[in-house]
């Protein structure tokens, strides 16, 4: 198997909010999310800093395979919370993040998400299929035409209460059974992560991939997923990265697009020859 990687800022200029751990057969990306300080205000600590230390933790649980995935993220999101101790008070907020991972076991890949990252799969025949939870999509594009519905101001919203608006639901759905799950300090959350496996004599690559990683084909029409995976399996990640910036330039143009223009990018791949 060969392991490649790539993470990149959204600018040069900004810290990374995604991070990356390997260790011998194992991938992991972490997407933490980039909200306004004012709704993560009961914490001390960065975006980027959870982040990290998620990743790292995530990646040491996984080393023994006798360690279920789910249960890999639940120690870690246990550990990263223990951190928070004496400095932070959960109630104003605190960072959060989506998480992907693949990891060999034996003859087979087993792979981890929760949220919108995502695992790629490219098989031997050259297919590709992505997993990933859309949830928060959906449920934070209902509560915010929820909340836009219920205001008694007869003029259309500026943009920026719009944004305000969207960040509102976005807090309120997540962690909530009609919204969307994400890593933040509640071990329990790692329950509803989607597992799987299949067996490595039928896998070609494996793709670990946030959603900055992702927006190519999800997002900007940059490429295909089979073209990702192909790429990604053969180590093109630069080059894949580079269609992604340059496809997001055409969101500054669209009329139905309101959030950022860049977004930090991570992809961890394995290939197995």
């Amino acid at each position: 198997m060969r392991t490649t990687s790539l993470t990149v800022p959204a600018s040069p200029d900004r810290e990374n909010e995604d991070a990356i751990a390997l260790a011998t057969g194992i991938g992991v990306v972490v997407d933490g999310a980039g909200i306004p300080a004012d709704l993560r205000r009961g914490c001390t600590h960065t975006v980027a800093w959870y982040a990290r230390r998620l990743a790292d933790a995530f990646c040491a649980r996984l080393v023994d395979r006798g360690t279920p995935m789910r249960d890999a993220l639940a120690g870690a999101i246990a550990e990263v919370t223990a951190l928070h101790a004496g400095s932070c008070t959960f109630e104003g907020g605190s960072p959060s993040a989506t998480v992907a991972a693949w990891r060999v076991d034996g003859a087979e890949i087993e792979h981890l998400v929760l949220c919108d990252a995502s695992i790629v799969v490219r098989d031997v025949s050259g297919r590709a299929h992505e997993i990933t939870d859309d949830r928060i999509e959906h449920s934070v594009a209902r509560r915010t035409r929820e909340l836009l519905s219920a205001r008694t101001a007869a003029a259309d919203p500026h943009p920026d209460e719009r944004a305000a608006l969207r960040w509102r639901a976005l807090e309120e759905c997540r962690n909530s059974p009609d919204g969307f799950w994400c890593a933040q300090t509640d071990p329990k959350v790692a329950e509803q992560a989607l597992i799987g496996r299949q067996a490595i004599d039928d896998t070609a690559a494996v793709i670990a991939a946030t959603d900055g990683g992702t927006r190519g084909f999800q997002l900007v029409d940059a490429h295909d997923l089979p073209s990702f995976a192909l790429r990604a399996a053969s180590g093109e990640l630069d080059g894949l990265a580079a269609e992604i910036r340059a496809g997001e330039e055409g969101l500054r143009t669209r009329s139905d697009f309101d959030g950022k223009i860049h977004d930090d990018l991570s992809i961890v791949v394995g290939s197995f020859d």
